[in-house]
């Protein structure tokens, strides 16, 4: 390329510009069809908002919880009262007025001189906004706060405490936080300083806690993001003239630039667009010696949402994803990096020849591809002729060739994939000869990890089996790994080692996933297809986690703890001996309806030792799934086949819920309706009642919904009813099982009962037993480990429903439950490795 001067600009910002423009050639840059965006909404507007809000909470929990910390923390800063008002010679009734003043108006005057009056209406609404935000919110917590969070966010004014919440703090946060863009000026540099100093003067001359100013402040930061993403935000793209520029200054003289659309035909040479830039802009560029490349455009505005989704899944995945990248520099030096790697290692793919930095973008300038067509293009021609073997050779040797160097690709699909059918020189005509060209690799790894290319090899798989099917693919697969590297992707057949493209097939790919292992099973015995545990965390833990924090602080907040140590001290420990007796008596039971209905002898005396072991299980699984999954691995374990042994256990889930539910009713026709009575129905309970019949309402009538619960439900019923046959021919199995679920009940109610007379507190049998049931059946709907929390929140609203005092009520159901589940946990410990040492696990 030679050198060559600053050719004048020609835009084409419209569609109706796609003629010539018309001009000496060398001295023309024509940009074809762009039509330049001047506002975008940034979604690091939303993320930021929430982070705000998400603040905004944990200062008002610190603000209860750390009373004497916060306190401490505003008495030192108020300590320099004293020495601020002895230099301050302004009074602070003045410096809120001229920060009330100061920046709306420098700001203001500053957008409509730069002839930017939408930026100053947005900037004003925003100011407006935020006050109105600081007020409400003012109002809510003078209403609705509890007294500790007003003491803490209050100061002494006249002659009382009153919340002071500075609404010019928010209002001028809001506002400076929309007028930052479209530039950083310095009208908005001096406004934050000019805020700051008189935040911070008002909190020291005790004009506002310190709790009360942040808050402030952070629904102002709040409030302006909210707008700014409501109304948008001048665009920090490079477009037009900007995009030109940086392009020259990666080098290269311009003639024509062409914007590619999603969508379009993009077999034509320098078309191509990469899956990892699939949110970002392409386009084709045609120099002055009419040599073309591809511009592939990084945009800042788009980089957070990227970013977020690899960070959350490198957090939930083992070995998923590979490194986050924090820029958009980053961003683009990364697929720098992976480019310069995989063309080093031989591997046929486009290399990246420059980059640029424009406004909030970074250009990256590549070689075209020749005129190809992607591996999920190939038509059926292609696909049933001996030349597709031929294709899937050279798309394995390509991603060996990378992994011998230690580079993995970490998104392979069927569009990183380029086939390119060589032309013969002396026709024309395209020939049997094929080259594949590799696309992509910006996802990708150097100095990868052993896992990490193992998922491409899965990946690649899935990929070639969704196309050619699974035995074309799987005898690939064997002429391109050696039989240790086939049997290893054994474990990783799942789901989460797959790209979202394939994860969002979910029932074609789990029915590949399928083939494949009886594949890897036929063909090695020995290999083992069982997965492996990939993620590290679940949405469910995540929910599991928030419900019981949100438990323990509804708990914490309305329990009387002068109560609780009341009755505490005035407890009888041996009514709390009596109910961990009481409570063993359950397991008991447990353990002898699992032998009775058990397809095979089993012995008594490790049948309870594996309920034991279950509360061990139960600390990572909601209600009721601990002593399933261990069941499941008792019976598995002594041969007997999945299916049946999963019927077995569902059998002796059902039978208990069908004798409690029995029993319960027995109790309610013995007792007659005074027990009944004696619970006193709450508002609340009332609501919730509502609410399920509501939903259950809903469940029989959409018929989605109705499908749904069938598919769940029926194959359960499905799995229980050959097995009660069996067990109905044997009368003595089956009371053995009925006696066994009586005993449960029994057991946990009558440790239930001796919690209460630990406390004094005489209830009848029957009524606690009622309670006992009611309340533990409610808790165990909420999915939380061991039912935590929600339990302990339903027995002790059911006992304060018959009159039991609250404080307790509260202290018998803490004692239940450490005699029936928390001092089992080790217990259960000591269980599981007791009876995996004697094989059974």
């Amino acid at each position: 390329m030679t050198a060559h001067s600053p050719a004048p600009l020609i835009v084409a910002d419209d569609l109706a510009s796609l003629s010539p423009v018309t001009g000496p050639e060398e001295d023309t840059v024509t940009l074809v069809a762009e039509t330049p965006q001047p506002r975008v909404r940034n979604a690091v507007d939303i993320v930021a908002a929430i982070g705000c809000l998400v603040l905004v909470v944990l200062i008002c929990v610190g603000v209860i919880y750390a009373q004497h910390t916060s306190e401490g923390i505003s008495a030192d800063v108020r300590g320099f009262s004293l020495l601020v008002r002895r230099v301050l010679f302004v009074p602070v009734a003045v410096l809120d007025f001229l920060v009330l003043v100061v920046p709306p108006v420098a700001v203001g005057l500053d957008l409509l001189i730069r002839r930017h009056p939408l930026e100053a209406l947005q900037a004003g609404i925003a100011g407006l906004a935020g006050l109105i935000v600081n007020t409400l919110a003012l109002l809510a917590l003078t209403t609705f706060a509890p007294d500790v969070l007003r003491e803490g966010l209050s100061v002494w004014q006249g002659s009382s405490f009153v919340i002071a919440m500075p609404f010019w703090a928010a209002a001028i946060c809001s506002l400076l936080t929309v007028a930052v863009t479209p530039a950083k000026r310095v009208s908005v540099r001096w406004s934050w300083n000019l805020l700051w100093i008189v935040a911070a003067i008002t909190v020291i001359t005790s004009g506002a806690t310190l709790q009360a100013m942040i808050l402030s402040l952070l629904l102002g930061r709040m409030t302006g993001h909210i707008v700014r993403y409501i109304g948008g935000v001048a665009s920090q793209r490079a477009q037009g003239r900007t995009l030109v520029e940086g392009i020259r200054q990666a080098g290269f003289l311009p003639r024509s630039l062409t914007p590619i659309e999603p969508g379009t035909d993009d077999r034509a040479p320098g078309r191509q667009t990469p899956q990892f830039f699939g949110d970002h802009r392409l386009y084709v560029l045609k120099t002055i010696t009419g040599a073309t490349y591809d511009v592939v455009v990084l945009d800042g505005d788009r980089q957070v949402l990227g970013f977020l989704t690899r960070l959350w899944r490198y957090i939930r995945f083992r070995g998923i994803d590979g490194r986050t990248t924090a820029s958009l520099r980053q961003t683009a030096e990364r697929a720098a990096l992976l480019n310069y790697s995989a063309r080093s290692a031989g591997v046929n793919t486009p290399s990246v020849l420059a980059l640029a930095e424009a406004e909030d973008s970074m250009l990256i300038v590549r070689e075209p591809t020749t005129a190809s067509r992607t591996f999920a293009e190939l038509g059926v021609e292609v696909l049933e002729d001996d030349l597709v073997d031929d294709i899937l050779d050279a798309m394995w040797h390509q991603i060996r060739r990378a992994h011998r160097a230690s580079i993995a690709h970490r998104a392979l699909t069927a569009d990183v994939f380029r086939i390119h059918f060589v032309s013969d020189p002396a026709t024309g005509e395209a020939t049997r000869r094929s080259e594949v060209t590799v696309l992509g690799w910006e996802a990708g790894d150097v100095a990868s990890s052993e896992l990490a290319r193992r998922l491409d090899l899965v990946q690649m798989l899935v990929l070639t089996c969704e196309r050619v099917g699974v035995d074309q693919a799987f005898a690939a697969a064997e002429r391109a790994l050696s039989d240790a590297e086939l049997a290893a992707l054994g474990p990783l057949l799942q789901l989460p080692a797959l790209p979202a493209r394939a994860r969002a097939e979910r029932a074609r790919t789990q029915e590949i996933l399928s083939q494949l292992r009886l594949c890897l099973a036929r063909d090695m015995p020995t290999a083992t297809v069982e997965p492996v545990q990939l993620t590290r965390i679940s949405v469910r833990s995540i929910i599991s986690i928030l419900l019981v924090a949100i438990v323990i602080l509804v708990v914490a907040t309305t329990i009387n703890i002068d109560q609780i140590i009341a009755a505490v001290r005035d407890s009888d420990w041996r009514w709390a001996v009596a109910a961990l007796l009481f409570g063993g008596v359950g397991l008991f039971g447990a353990g002898l309806t699992l032998v009775a209905f058990a397809p095979v002898r089993l012995p008594f005396g490790r049948a309870v030792a594996a309920q034991v072991a279950a509360a061990f299980v139960a600390v990572a699984a909601p209600a009721g799934f601990g002593p399933a999954a261990v069941n499941l691995m008792l019976l598995t374990k002594r041969k007997v086949p999945t299916a049946l042994a999963a019927a077995t256990v569902a059998l002796t889930q059902v039978s208990q819920i069908v004798v409690t539910v029995v029993f319960l009713l027995v109790l309610t026709l013995v007792t007659g309706s005074g027990v009944i009575g004696s619970l006193t129905v709450t508002p609340g309970m009332l609501v919730v009642a509502i609410i399920v019949a509501l939903a259950v309402t809903v469940v029989l009538i959409v018929p989605s919904t109705r499908k749904w619960v069938a598919a769940r439900v029926l194959p359960t019923l499905q799995q229980t009813w050959p097995r009660f046959v069996e067990v109905v021919a044997s009368p003595a199995r089956l009371a053995a099982g009925i006696v066994g679920n009586l005993l449960i009940t029994l057991g946990y109610a009558a440790a239930f009962q001796a919690s209460l007379l630990a406390f004094g507190q005489e209830i009848p049998f029957v009524t606690a037993t009622i309670v006992y049931l009611l309340g533990n059946t409610a808790g165990a709907v909420v999915p939380t480990p061991g039912g935590i929390g929600a339990i302990e929140v339903a027995l002790s609203a059911a006992l304060v429903s018959v009159g039991v005092n609250a404080g307790v009520a509260t202290s018998a159901v803490v004692l239940f439950r450490v005699v029936a589940y928390w001092i089992r946990i080790p217990l259960g410990y000591i269980a599981m490795r007791v009876l995996r040492r004697m094989g059974e696990f």
